[in-house]
């Protein structure tokens, strides 16, 4: 697999003390290729498999790669190959397990209204030396997080109720610790189900995807757009609001030092 998408923002880590040269998080998640805008499409389109029953567990299948890739070209003129957006999906996957993992960092905070990670000094250098892949979120989360977590929660994991114990040892509100050294957390069910909830009905008529959903999703109450090929108007899924911000994430770590 080529993940060079990500591979320049990892190379120099060990040689960088503290990170002291900032890399942008846009260098380690996309690549001219891989555009943010491409990036949040797939997402976006992976969502929409699910919500309309194409993908319901497991890896997604060739009727969902296929449609994804129709969409792609019909949206941004990009053509990809099913094992090409398979190994993006397997990228997504990483970051999915690699920001989880970092939650579960004793000290580390993630505020969820602004999406700023906060730890002392030590434990971002234990982060960073034990995975430099997690460099690509020194400074903010995943912007994608919660569709992340809903997508490797709720659909693709095959056993999306293993017992799990709460992490005595995060900071983090609201974040579970799984039996066994799996990468999970325990994602709110009402995302889930306001979703299916909206889609029970005949609210999909065919219309092109509407690629429009570019923000991070952490920073607010956000939507899910859902359009079909006929009609240019997307259909909006609210989200869930979030939870109020703890008064933990409130300044009390430090961010590392630059």
């Amino acid at each position: 697999m080529n993940f060079s998408f990500n591979i320049h923002c990892c190379k120099n880590i060990h040689s960088m003390s503290r990170l002291s040269i900032p890399i942008p998080q846009d260098e380690c998640l996309y690549d001219a290729r891989w555009t943010k805008e491409t990036d949040n499409l797939f997402v976006d389109l992976l969502i929409e498999s699910h919500v309309l029953g194409q993908w319901k567990n497991g890896p997604p299948g060739s009727v969902v790669l296929d449609y994804c890739r129709y969409v792609l070209f019909g949206e941004l003129e990009l053509r990809f190959r099913n094992d090409e957006l398979n190994e993006r999906f397997h990228f997504l996957e990483k970051r999915y397990n690699v920001f989880s993992w970092m939650l579960r960092k004793p000290s580390l905070r993630h505020c969820v209204q602004s999406n700023i990670l906060t730890a002392p000094v030590a434990v971002w250098d234990d982060v960073f030396e034990s995975n430099p892949f997690s460099v690509a979120y020194q400074h903010s989360g995943d912007p994608r997080w919660e569709d992340l977590r809903f997508m490797f929660e709720e659909v693709y994991s095959l056993n999306p109720t293993s017992e799990v114990v709460h992490d005595r040892n995060s900071t983090n509100e609201g974040f579970m610790a799984p039996l066994g050294g799996r990468t999970n957390v325990v994602s709110d069910n009402s995302y889930h189900n306001a979703l299916q909830s909206l889609c029970s009905g005949n609210n999909f008529a065919p219309g092109p995807h509407d690629a429009s959903s570019e923000s991070s999703v952490n920073t607010h109450a956000a939507h899910v757009i859902i359009s079909r090929v006929g009609s240019r108007t997307p259909l909006r899924i609210p989200r869930p609001p979030h939870k109020p911000e703890p008064a933990s994430c409130k300044g009390s770590c430090s961010d590392p030092h630059v």
